[in-house]
């Protein structure tokens, strides 16, 4: 900004120097020619004044012809600043530029902490009962019970085989002679005959000699076989009698529980692994609890909700991913998935929990959660 008025200065400058020379040298010219036209013009136009001061002004000469410009001068120093100008008004407001592209999305967050339990909904119907499962492990034999009373006396048994002839026995007395007959030839023994009929009772002789012991006869009893699996049977029934206290009393040392039907969900209030909620079900005598109704996912609900825990349930796809079974490789007969679930997130999620809200959601197997188990 200051370049421009410092040039143009220097600029006048220099042209103020080549007009002044200018008009000098046009100067001398005029006196030289004004002297001539004194010294050579006609008499007609009078004599020459007195060193030209009486002569009459001559004519004006023509405009020559403008000089060439100057050179261009050396570049002046920079003035100083000038006082800083009022601040623009500001521009219009441009147009909204194009919409950008999406980014990419964010990973999931972590799970949310679970919500405060919610109030106890009312007590669903009685599900439909389930099928019967498999017999449990063979108790432990229990003590031995006291001699029972004696039993009824048996029919009795068929007659046995008749034992060996015994011994003659004495002579009876002697008959009357009968009358002498003829005399006939004598001819060959014949079969003996019939016995005669019963005589009288003679009196008891002395105890003979005791004979040589018979062989041992069956057994009388007709049907020793059929009472021996009916002893069995009742031997059985008692040992499951055992089992079946046994399983309650353990099941009633097993505290915080819910019924429905014939199975029982307890919880003992601590949080374990996975693989440790199997041990200790298996222990107490029960199983991972295993939702199989709306019931009874109901009655697993209440005991979660009661502690504010997420609890394990007894199913898994370890055996085949994406394919949830139960622990005995059944398929699922019920289930409550949240939205979304399963997910497999970070394609380590192979166990099952369920939520105070009473939703299944997979989850790791290592996590700690709230041991629940069924009998």
């Amino acid at each position: 900004m200051l370049f421009l008025p410092l040039s143009t200065l220097i600029l006048l400058t220099q042209l103020s120097r080549i007009l002044g020379a200018e008009v000098k040298t046009y100067l001398q010219k005029t006196v030289a020619n004004a002297c001539t036209l004194v010294m050579c013009s006609p008499l007609e136009n009078g004599l020459p004044g007195r060193d030209g001061r009486d002569g009459r002004e001559g004519p004006r000469g023509e405009k020559g012809d403008p000089g060439l410009p100057g050179a261009v001068g050396q570049a002046g120093m920079p003035g100083p600043a000038g006082p800083i100008g009022p601040k623009g008004d500001n521009g219009s407001t441009g147009e909204p530029g194009p919409k950008g592209d999406s980014g990419p999305h964010g990973p999931p967050g972590p799970p949310g902490v679970p919500g405060p339990a919610g109030r106890e909904g009312p007590s669903g119907s009685q599900g439909n009962i389930g099928p019967q499962g498999k017999p449990g492990p063979k108790g432990e034999a229990g003590p031995k019970g006291e001699v029972g009373a004696p039993g009824m006396q048996g029919l009795a048994g068929t007659r046995g085989i008749p034992g060996p002839k015994g011994e003659g026995g004495a002579p009876g007395e002697r008959g009357a002679t009968g009358n002498t007959g003829a005399a006939g030839p004598a001819g060959e023994v014949g079969p003996q005959g019939p016995p005669g009929t019963r005589g009288p009772p003679g009196l008891k002789g002395d105890r003979g000699v005791p004979g040589d012991r018979g062989a041992k006869g069956d057994s009388g009893l007709p049907d020793v076989a059929a009472l021996r699996q009916q002893m069995e049977a009742l031997q059985g029934q008692v040992q499951h009698l055992q089992a079946v206290f046994l399983q309650h009393k353990k099941v009633e040392l097993f505290p915080n529980g819910r019924g429905v039907g014939k199975k029982i969900f307890k919880t003992g209030g601590f949080e374990k692994s996975f693989e440790d909620v199997q041990q200790v079900c298996t222990q107490a005598g029960g199983q991972v609890a295993s939702p199989r109704s709306v019931a009874e996912n109901a009655a697993v609900q209440q005991l979660v909700m009661a502690h504010n825990k997420a609890a394990f349930l007894g199913v898994t796809d370890t055996k085949t991913e994406g394919r949830f079974t139960y622990l005995t490789g059944e398929p699922l007969a019920y289930s409550n998935w949240a939205p979304g679930e399963p997910n497999n997130n970070g394609e380590a999620e192979n166990c099952v929990e369920i939520l105070t809200n009473g939703k299944w959601n997979d989850k790791s197997c290592g996590q700690q959660r709230l041991v629940v188990c069924e009998f």
